[in-house]
């Protein structure tokens, strides 16, 4: 059966076709089945918001002709950022797991200081779970 280190695995594969430091990867799971992956876009379209974590809800969204993917879970190589965060709840994705903190990240310290997306979570209207998971 596919559980959380499977798909978090996933993500982390689908980062890696990209180099380090750059290799963010994120995919959507739906009903235990992978609706979207990607990874960051953001060196080479000059997109600064084209993130992993974006990248694979706007594929997700399309594939189901929805701006709302409820039920969804977003897996990301790397903690998402405050961004990433904002489009997931309007995406109304229901859980976000990650595996590399962004206290782990030396070159890429994006995060509000004193605010994580645990805090963000907690002060959305609707319940967005947020789990970081080991490898």
């Amino acid at each position: 059966m596919k559980d959380d280190k499977y798909f978090l695995s996933q993500a982390i594969k689908t980062g890696n076709k990209k180099a380090k430091p750059y290799n963010f990867g994120a995919v959507i799971v739906k009903d235990g089945e992978i609706i979207a992956a990607d990874y960051g876009h953001v060196q080479e379209t000059y997109n600064p918001t084209l993130h992993a974590e974006m990248a694979a809800i706007i594929k997700a969204c399309k594939k189901l002709k929805s701006h709302n993917i409820d039920g969804a879970v977003l897996y990301a190589s790397h903690e998402p950022c405050m961004m990433c965060m904002s489009c997931a709840s309007w995406a109304h994705i229901d859980k976000v797991a990650y595996c590399t903190p962004a206290s782990e990240q030396e070159d890429f310290m994006y995060e509000f200081k004193d605010f994580s997306i645990q805090d963000f979570a907690k002060k959305l209207p609707r319940t967005m779970k947020v789990e970081r998971i080991q490898l």
